[in-house]
């Protein structure tokens, strides 16, 4: 049986077991994020269809215009 460099295999998984942290990290910061956006849909909702037409037809106006405070 081929048995892969003990040295190389253990480096990568000290390498991926002191991830870990990190990965928290990122996942807490994702499910923020996720709350977040679903806390825009929620108020968005709650809005008058004119008001978030003008919100979008300000936005286009400030992509199209990018050094304009329209």
């Amino acid at each position: 049986m081929n048995q892969p460099e003990i040295g190389t295999d253990v480096e990568q998984l000290l390498e991926l077991s002191a991830s870990g942290p990190l990965v928290l990290a990122s996942l807490d910061a994702c499910v923020r994020r996720l709350r977040e956006v679903q806390a825009a849909k929620s108020a968005l909702a709650a809005l008058s269809t004119e008001d978030v037409r003008r919100a979008i037809a300000r936005r286009q106006q400030r992509m199209a215009n990018p050094g304009s405070r329209a």
